[in-house]
């Protein structure tokens, strides 16, 4: 091949974000989490939060720390081995999430995965994923209105519908449907 000769440039691919990186962005974020990471969130709660937290990752450490954090956690224990999941139900814990809360969000978030990842504005969710194995952080003060809905008695998939696409029709006292008023008809 001569010396040359020129090659066409491939398109930049994006940036790689850890699940680190991504978590530093997050307005809880400070130098002291590094050593906390845990923050607020109760000794009590953090072996819920580790449940949850397994069977959705925020961070895929590579094989051999998520068997380690598997064992300790099935052995009823809580995991400090992944930092940068802490980090995420500690974000949560501080916006009013329980582990349940945020486990009931995550199972809904995956059935719109595609489309939140998919969004310009780069609100809700943030890819994290490593070694080709799925994961993501939630980024907790883009749901906390999720959690408003919840307790005001929203379904949860109905909650995040209205988060992320802004549909007010169902809302309690909406108005799509009026219920005892003749329709107006005009001749």
């Amino acid at each position: 091949m001569p010396v040359d000769e020129s090659f066409e440039a491939v398109p930049d691919q994006p940036r790689f974000e850890t699940a680190r990186e991504a978590l530093e962005r997050s307005p809880g974020y400070s130098r002291k989490r590094e050593r906390r990471p845990w923050g607020e969130v109760p000794q009590h709660l953090r072996l819920d939060w580790c449940r949850a937290l397994l069977d959705f990752p925020t961070f895929f450490p590579g094989a051999m720390w998520m068997s380690i954090s598997a064992r300790t956690i099935r052995a009823d224990k809580v995991s400090d081995a992944v930092f940068q999941w802490a980090w995420q139900a500690d974000d949560f814990h501080r916006v009013g999430f329980t582990a349940d809360d945020w486990y009931l969000l995550r199972l809904c978030v995956d059935r719109r995965l595609d489309d939140l990842l998919s969004r310009e504005d780069g609100r809700f969710v943030i890819d994290t994923t490593r070694f080709e194995y799925r994961t993501i952080t939630l980024i907790a003060e883009d749901w906390a209105d999720w959690l408003t809905l919840r307790r005001a008695g929203v379904t949860p998939k109905r909650a995040l519908d209205l988060l992320v696409d802004g549909d007010m029709r169902s809302w309690p006292r909406g108005g799509i449907f009026q219920f005892g008023e003749d329709p107006v008809t005009e001749s």
